[in-house]
């Protein structure tokens, strides 16, 4: 009995702790958008800034703040769904082949501002799985959206969508690479490289891509070479995958 309960009160310990270091790394990541609203706010009551293009610049300034305070919130409240075990997902018969058709037609405009081609290459027009549409798609588009992010302009994305005994799903691409000290930490809480394209990140969307993939019975890994880029691998097995 005794050792048993000594399990039980290390886990209570462990969770103790991991909420201890989530609100703390919620507050931390809070504070800075606040401090610069509030900063940028009172020099616009007090009147210190009198020129129209200047005010201009600071209610710019300021609202792209509430903007990423929104993502992080938003963030926050799926992967709080995710994380909850009592959370179910709702699933139903879905064409993988129609959700990257459609990710790449809601992404391209954001790709073509880079020149960047994305390329998707399948076996079969109809590749079914059993899953939940809006969070697959939501897991893919996290992956495409930093591919592009750490893209240079006029580079190739290619998304292949393979079906053996399971179903594999890579996104590779030619960026910046993460580096072999980076790798370990990616698929962490609030993690975000120093690199300028990350500076609005909120840190949670590869932590909810592992999720929302855990979730469908998959697995997310990757592979990264510095300069050369990075290979998303998702690998759904065949409990997932649905015979037509």
């Amino acid at each position: 009995m005794q050792p048993k309960l000594k399990e039980n009160e290390e886990v209570r310990n462990n969770m103790e702790q991991m909420r201890r270091d989530f609100f703390a790394n919620v507050s931390h990541e809070l504070r800075t958008p606040i401090t610069v609203m509030r900063g940028y706010s009172e020099m616009l009551v007090d009147g210190v800034i009198n020129k129209e293009e200047k005010k201009q610049q600071y209610y710019n300034r300021i609202l792209n703040e509430c903007k990423s305070m929104e993502r992080l919130v938003g963030d926050l409240l799926i992967l709080s769904k995710m994380q909850n075990p009592d959370f179910e997902i709702q699933k139903e018969p879905i064409n993988l082949v129609q959700i990257f058709h459609d990710i790449i037609r809601s992404i391209h405009v954001v790709a073509d501002q880079k020149n960047i081609s994305i390329n998707l290459h399948y076996q079969e027009e109809c590749i079914m799985i059993k899953g939940d549409y809006d969070r697959l798609r939501q897991m893919f588009l996290i992956i495409l959206d930093n591919a592009i992010k750490f893209s240079n302009e006029d580079a190739l994305i290619n998304i292949d969508v393979e079906v053996h005994n399971n179903i594999i799903v890579r996104i590779s691409d030619q960026g910046v690479g993460i580096s072999p000290e980076e790798l370990p930490f990616i698929f962490e809480k609030f993690y975000k490289s120093k690199l300028k394209q990350n500076a609005q990140g909120s840190g949670l969307g590869l932590v909810i891509a592992k999720q929302i993939a855990e979730r469908h019975g998959g697995t997310i890994e990757v592979e990264s070479e510095l300069g050369k880029g990075s290979t998303f691998q998702f690998v759904f097995d065949k409990t997932c995958m649905l015979m037509i």
